[in-house]
């Protein structure tokens, strides 16, 4: 039994003040909804009020049992009223979440039914009264109905039965009875089968972490059964009282378990994820544990939290909520190392032993250590060099040792020590080594120490980012670029990405891509261009660290630029040479491409797993090896287009001309010129055959499938007309394609040939489906040839779906002109919301608008899209 459930017992009295009292004269049903409802009321009131989350679940918690008794004595006077009452028994004992004291409003009721030998009609009748009336009531009820031989036999096979009745509490009925019932728990239960119950509780916690996303840092965090949620503060109590024979926090510290400072500091953050719990449950009126971006802002306008020059108030909310998760999952995890932590002593009559592996630093029990509690302060560096001493040994740190790291990374704040060359050996030493960097620097995070040695990092920690792209906070995103970046070192993408896996195997220099990685967005939280910010913080981080002068260069590019290549490679022309030889003249070198290629792909990465595909994949890697080129030919002069174009008409001529025949030399005469830039030359013998049959067909239509790439290929040919491409987009929205790119050419005579590109991912089964492919061809001779109308084409398929939309940050909706990248068009970058239909929305207005599409790139990032189209006037200007 915990502290709350045993205050919630032994105030007793009015269960809320203003409640008063339950009386069963009728239907008891109504009657406990209506009280309960009221004593919902109230406590929403106090709620908003500013009541801590204890005061809240306390107080339901009373309101409950107070209903669950009246019921009691009600059911029991009703068995009385007709039969003798004689020596039957029967108690009331709370389960889970109600028997731990922790009712939220909308919380499970877990109740057991408890009888000392063979279920009677008083049982029963105490039973069925009590379930109908809660029932009717509309609340969540888990119940039960045992004798006490029945929970000690249950508990001692079904581990989920021993959790829950590690949290039993008695609530009405026999006393005595719930007696003898602890009693025989005690001694039948928690002392047996320790070991198997350790192992099945963590086994069900590490899949729990798995389930719920593997992070405390997600953007949409579930508040019960999430990492750092409070299902892992329960785990931790759970082992506890098993191990230690404790029921609180508090009993913890009589025993010298934890400290009286993380005491203060755990029942602060269980408080406020009772808070929040509380607020989701009022607003939602339902059980609800998944913060949601739809309850985010509400609660943190409620909770007071307002927007400043910096950051929303719901970021700020939000990382006050992460702080708070990461205080429960790390003290979680040191309770839980505790209770399974080998029996052993580091010490041996006075002296502490182990392995020695530097002068006071030994590894014991599989564990590193460090035995002398003042060596921090005597040797600060030690705060870093033990991280690299566990990292390079493959070894957790001691519990104790971590303590002691945790208490003392404060020292490395002072330049005076943080600069020292041991200690940034040491750092260096951590990023140099083969494994283990991603684990030595989150171990860093987590004990304080990487902060304090790198105060630009320190400043990200648990800061929110208030958007669906990025499904981590900006510290947690960081690190994971970091064990992204290391696992492309390992070989664990070589598959999927053999180019970037090849130029990793190649870098010589890891540690500045992974700095570069780790400050990309430091930038953040302080208004302004991120990407500037940043580069100003490795300015001084450079500095601190003793970076050579080019290093430093390197390291301050990196971090300026690292959305350019990411930006080039999905919304520009790649095969526009002015663009990549502004490009390559802007990086400077070929190790410094290598980086940016390194980090580019690792920050889309670790932002969300759904920005990354084989599209973006092929898209970086070209924008690369394009880029690669230009270094190892040493021209970085544009070369002339004419002269090109007509090296590459040559080229297919004396490839095709034998099979083409007559309409080869046409259509190489009609083709524009940038047609020729622009295509790779292995399509244009495609795109020749299906001119040739152009001359017989009014619309020609191809499609190709490249499912290793995860894309099809949509080739139209047919006589150009206003708004064509708008229309050709409308057929495929309708017909449910993503389209993620498209190439428009117009012929000296007025034929179109347009080339779509539409994405597998999510969708993989529609995308390759010859009957969808038919369909849409057959749609696309209809509308180009006037028969069907595409606007209500499209209409149809933005037709409400039944299903609840799903609430999201609203993205605004921008218009970006650029007159500066491409010689020959304007750019537009259109930014707004993902919705069905909205690529033929934006392309009909533009053709309303009497400008024409010659290329478009489209990117959706989760629930916002980024168009690009390259257009020119009705003048082709």
């Amino acid at each position: 039994m915990n502290e709350l459930a045993i205050s919630a017992i032994e105030r007793g009295g009015e269960p809320l003040a203003g409640l008063g009292a339950l009386v069963l004269d009728g239907a008891w049903g109504r009657q406990v909804r209506d009280y309960l409802a009221r004593a919902k009321a109230i406590l929403f009131e106090q709620h908003l009020a500013g009541a801590t989350g204890l005061a809240v679940v306390e107080s339901y918690t009373r309101a409950v049992d107070h209903v669950i008794r009246a019921l009691f004595t009600a059911a029991r006077a009703s068995y009385q009223e007709r039969f003798a009452l004689l020596d039957q028994r029967c108690t009331l004992v709370a389960q889970g979440g109600y028997g731990r004291g922790e009712l939220n409003p909308c919380s499970d009721i877990d109740l057991l039914f408890l009888y000392p030998h063979r279920r009677d009609r008083y049982v029963d009748t105490v039973t069925e009264k009590l379930l109908y009336a809660l029932w009717d009531t509309g609340v969540t009820l888990g119940h039960a109905v045992r004798n006490v031989r029945d929970c000690v036999r249950l508990a001692a096979h079904d581990f989920k039965v021993k959790t829950a009745l590690l949290d039993a509490r008695y609530v009405a009925g026999d006393a005595g009875l719930y007696t003898e019932f602890a009693a025989a728990m005690e001694t039948e239960v928690l002392k047996r089968q320790a070991t198997r119950f350790f192992r099945d509780k963590l086994a069900e916690n590490e899949e729990r972490h798995r389930r719920y996303g593997d992070s405390v840092y997600l953007v949409e965090p579930h508040l019960k059964e999430g990492e750092g949620g409070l299902r892992d503060l329960h785990t931790a109590m759970w082992l506890a009282k098993v191990k230690f024979k404790t029921n609180s926090v508090a009993e913890l510290v009589q025993k010298g378990i934890v400290t009286e400072g993380e005491r203060r500091e755990i029942e602060a953050a269980r408080d406020f994820l009772w808070r929040v719990r509380n607020g989701l449950h009022f607003l939602s009126g339902q059980h609800m544990d998944q913060l949601t971006f739809e309850y985010q802002e509400r609660i943190a306008a409620d909770f007071g939290y307002r927007d400043d020059a910096t950051a929303k108030g719901v970021e700020r909310f939000m990382r006050d909520y992460y702080l708070h998760a990461a205080t429960v999952n790390r003290f979680s995890e040191e309770i839980i190392a505790r209770c399974v932590e080998r029996p052993t002593s580091y010490r041996f009559i006075g002296r502490f032993v182990g392995r020695e592996i530097r002068p006071g630093v030994r590894v014991a029990a599989e564990q590193v250590a460090v035995g002398d509690p003042a060596a921090f302060r005597a040797d600060p560096s030690l705060l870093v060099r033990v991280l690299a001493d566990a990292q390079r040994h493959g070894l957790p740190i001691g519990n104790a040792t971590r303590r002691l790291i945790r208490e003392n990374a404060a020292l490395l704040a002072d330049d005076r020590v943080r600069c020292t060359p041991p200690v940034v050996a040491a750092f260096f030493d951590v990023l140099g080594w083969k494994t283990g960097v991603y684990d030595a620097l989150n171990e860093m995070h987590k004990l304080g120490v990487l902060g304090a040695l790198l105060p630009e990092f320190g400043n990200l920690l648990c800061m929110a980012q208030y958007d669906r792209t990025h499904l981590y906070t900006v510290d947690e995103h960081s690190l994971r670029g970091v064990r992204i970046l290391e696992g492309l070192r390992a070989g664990a993408y070589k598959q999927e990405s053999p180019l970037l896996t090849e130029v990793m195997r190649d870098e010589d220099r890891v540690e500045i891509l992974y700095l570069a990685m780790l400050f990309h967005d430091s930038g953040k939280g302080q208004g302004g261009d991120h990407s500037n910010r940043g580069a100003e913080h490795v300015c001084r981080v450079a500095q601190r660290l003793g970076l050579h002068a080019d290093e430093a260069t390197q390291l301050e590019f990196l971090v300026r630029q690292h959305l350019t290549m990411s930006h080039l490679a999905t919304r520009r022309d790649l095969h526009d040479e002015k663009l990549i030889l502004d490009f390559a003249k802007m990086v400077g070198s070929l190790p410094t491409l290598r980086k940016l290629y390194l980090l580019t792909f690792a920050d889309m990465r670790a932002t969300n797993p759904k920005l990354w595909n084989s599209w973006h994949d092929m898209l970086l890697g070209e924008l690369y090896v394009r880029t690669l080129a230009v270094f190892e030919l040493g021209e970085f002069a544009a070369p002339d287009e004419g002269l090109r174009a007509r090296r590459i008409r040559q080229r297919v001529a004396d490839a095709i001309g034998h099979l083409a025949g007559p309409p080869l030399a046409a259509f190489l005469a009609d083709m524009p010129d940038r047609y020729f830039l622009s295509v790779p030359e292995s399509d244009i013998p495609r795109h020749v055959t299906l001119v040739r049959r152009y001359a017989e067909e009014p619309v020609v239509t191809h499609v190709m499938h490249f499912p290793e790439r995860e894309f099809s290929e949509f080739t139209v040919v047919t006589r150009d007309q206003p708004g064509l491409f708008a229309k050709l987009t409308g057929v495929l929205t309708a017909h449910g394609m993503n389209i993620v790119g498209a190439h428009i050419t117009t012929s000296d005579r007025g034929m179109a040939l347009d080339v779509f590109r539409v994405s597998h991912l999510g969708r993989a089964v529609i995308a390759r489906s010859d009957d969808r492919w038919e369909q849409i061809q057959v749609t696309a001779g209809r509308v180009v040839g006037g028969g069907l109308d595409v606007e209500e084409l499209v209409a149809k398929a933005r037709r409400p779906s039944s299903l609840p939309e799903k609430v999201v940050p609203r993205v605004g909706t921008r218009v970006e002109v650029d007159n500066d990248v491409s010689e020959h068009f304007t750019v537009l970058d259109v930014y707004t919301q993902d919705r069905v239909g909205v690529l033929f929305a934006i392309t009909n207005t533009l053709y309303h608008l009497d400008l024409s599409i010659h290329l478009a790139k489209i990117t959706t990032n989760v629930d916002q899209v980024l168009d690009v189209f390259y257009v020119t006037d009705i003048d082709g200007r």
